[in-house]
């Protein structure tokens, strides 16, 4: 039987904007499990790929929203795969890998969100292999926020595929621009170890063009 699962979902965030008034929920209102279940439903997804997503000075980093996201996974667990987002830069990587532990270890997430963007830090500075050592030793995988700027381009992603060739790593939102789909489709062909999922795309055509390469 098919199962169609959406690879990047999220919740715990106050949504602003006009996708509010789309999503059924209150301008400025958090956005659930619930909320997005209802959501699920109506499209005929069944899972859901799930991380927090809320400007990081608003909290004390995210581990006040990965808790969410881990109540939400243990509510729905046939609904909800929760994955904890996690701040891995330099000066706060041993503090990072304890969180990933807690994340893994203690709340049963089944993998790790990262940002570079949001969070200020490029992917593949050495620095952060700790980390992903870590995150190798835990078995679970990690999605990256990507996109055209170098701190999580798909390039910089594809250094840590080389250097971690047991870590899966999925590129989110393949890239986001147009000549950064058919790259991330070039990177997967080459590392057997990089995964990609297709939210936020900025052109369908250029998804088509990504899955026919």
């Amino acid at each position: 039987m098919r199962m169609i699962i959406d690879a990047h979902s999220h919740v715990a965030a106050p949504y602003y904007g006009l996708q509010t008034e789309y999503f059924g929920t209150r301008l400025g209102a958090v956005f659930t499990a619930e909320d997005l279940i209802r959501n699920m439903d109506r499209f005929n997804v069944d899972m859901s790929v799930t991380f927090p997503l809320v400007p990081v000075d608003w909290l004390p980093g995210w581990m006040p929203m990965n808790k969410i996201v881990a109540e939400a996974q243990e509510k729905h667990p046939d609904r909800i795969i929760g994955y904890g987002w996690i701040n891995p830069k330099p000066g706060r990587t041993k503090k990072a890998i304890e969180e990933v532990e807690a994340c893994i270890k203690d709340w049963g997430l089944k993998g790790v969100k990262l940002g570079p963007r949001y969070d200020g830090y490029y992917c593949n500075d050495p620095r952060l292999d700790e980390f992903y050592e870590k995150v190798v030793e835990l078995g679970v995988p990690i999605i990256y926020h990507s996109g055209p700027t170098g701190g999580n381009s798909p390039t910089a992603i594809c250094n840590v595929a080389d250097k971690f060739p047991k870590l899966n790593l999925i590129v989110g939102h393949i890239g986001v621009w147009w000549e950064l789909l058919t790259e991330t489709a070039w990177l997967m062909k080459k590392y057997p170890n990089i995964y990609t999922e297709t939210s936020g795309s900025v052109s369908v055509i250029s998804v088509q063009r990504a899955v026919e390469e």
